[in-house]
């Protein structure tokens, strides 16, 4: 197979294809909840609500992205998934019922689960193999941005016109967007290559498979509700609310500092580094209230983790499975992941009611360490299957 040139800029063009699919659709009713609920009346849980919906139906169409990767190629499903998004935009602007919005974000599920970071990489692999995994770092640090560029300009567009003409200047962006992916070369697979791939499995394989699912579906869990309920915690120690874009900085400047180290830090060496951190960030929020500089440089600090888990979501499955195999396994092994996004800022609002802020703040410490010890299984398991001719060589 001929490797698609321009590499380079397919990497920019994707991380601005990320960087506005995010900003359209996650990162949306933060800015535009106030908005809406001043004129519909609806509440914030009803409108958040839209999103946990769109999650949920992200989980349900996962496993038959691998299929339409394979069947229409990579740029056909992202630049599919964008316009879905870009309707959605759309739908939402004109509905004038809560049935109706949820409508739009169901429709925004479909096109979400294909047109975010996980279809594309998938895409990227299927297209260069080992090599995508300085393209997925560099995607990570455009679409990371997507928080700082899309909250400013919601806010902004409030001041002069309405949500809903707000959101069809979100929609004409999901067109940019569009056009941004025409970039991707388009690279389908023979259906018998995927046969063949997906029918290769045994124990080793289901091993992996099993703490690579386990791992991520937990820190996908405490990543979304402490990001969720990251003002709460920030209001409890008495700080201003300005301090939580110290988490945007520890994201992006972690995600640079991965690029930077290019392939000094496999990702296992950064699986180890980033689990083992997690706990010692919590402890330091916990220890916030003594310590309220301790609170700052738990957001730093978190804000740093959440951006390299990311990177290790994307990149971990190149070093446990065959890159022919990574569309299908990520499709499947990332299902109780995406369930967790959409149920865990439920349940950190439950444990902050029932517990307070610190106490779940020890939940949350008492998580990363399971997720600590999951990442050392998850390396000590690729040491004991070390083949002899060094195949699996530079694990830690």
């Amino acid at each position: 197979m001929k490797t698609p040139a321009v590499p380079r800029l397919i990497s920019l063009a994707a991380g601005c294809n990320q960087l506005i699919n995010w900003g359209i659709t996650f990162y949306m009713p933060g800015t535009f909840s106030r908005a809406i609920s001043a004129e519909m009346g609806w509440s914030s849980p009803q409108i958040y609500f839209g999103l946990t919906l769109a999650m949920l139906v992200m989980a349900v169409i996962s496993p038959f992205v691998a299929r339409l990767l394979a069947r229409f190629g990579g740029q056909r499903v992202v630049m599919g998934g964008t316009l879905l998004i870009t309707l959605s935009c759309v739908v939402m602007a004109y509905t004038h019922s809560l049935s109706g919005w949820y409508c739009a974000w169901l429709l925004a599920g479909v096109g979400m689960r294909l047109a975010l970071y996980d279809a594309l990489f998938a895409s990227l692999v299927n297209l260069y193999g080992q090599s995508a995994r300085r393209m997925i770092s560099r995607v990570t640090l455009a679409g990371g941005l997507a928080s700082a560029v899309f909250w400013p300009l919601g806010a902004t567009l409030l001041t002069f016109m309405s949500w809903r003409e707000a959101l069809l200047i979100y929609a004409l962006c999901g067109l940019m967007s569009t056009a941004f992916i025409r970039v991707l070369p388009n690279q389908t697979m023979p259906p018998a290559t995927v046969r063949k791939v997906s029918t290769s499995s045994g124990h080793h394989d289901r091993r992996n498979s099993l703490l690579y699912a386990t791992f991520i579906a937990l820190i996908t869990f405490v990543s979304n509700g402490t990001s969720t309920h990251l003002p709460e915690f920030i209001a409890s120690v008495g700080l201003p609310a300005t301090v939580g874009m110290l988490w945007g900085i520890g994201q992006t400047g972690a995600r640079m500092v991965e690029v930077m180290a290019g392939s000094t830090l496999t990702p296992f060496r950064l699986t180890l580094f980033t689990a083992l951190a997690m706990p010692l960030c919590f402890l330091a929020g916990v220890s916030a209230s003594t310590f309220i500089w301790a609170a700052t440089g738990f957001v730093l600090g978190y804000g740093a983790i959440n951006g390299l888990v990311t990177i290790i979501k994307a990149t971990l499955p190149l070093q446990l499975f065959p890159a022919e195999d990574y569309a299908r396994r990520t499709g499947v092994l990332l299902i109780p992941a995406q369930v967790m996004a959409a149920v865990s800022p439920f349940a950190y609002a439950w444990l902050n009611r029932e517990l307070g802020v610190y106490g779940t703040m020890w939940v949350s410490c008492g998580l990363t360490v399971i997720i600590g010890g999951l990442a050392v299984g998850i390396v000590v398991v690729q040491r004991d299957n070390k083949k002899p001719s060094g195949e699996a060589e530079g694990l830690v």
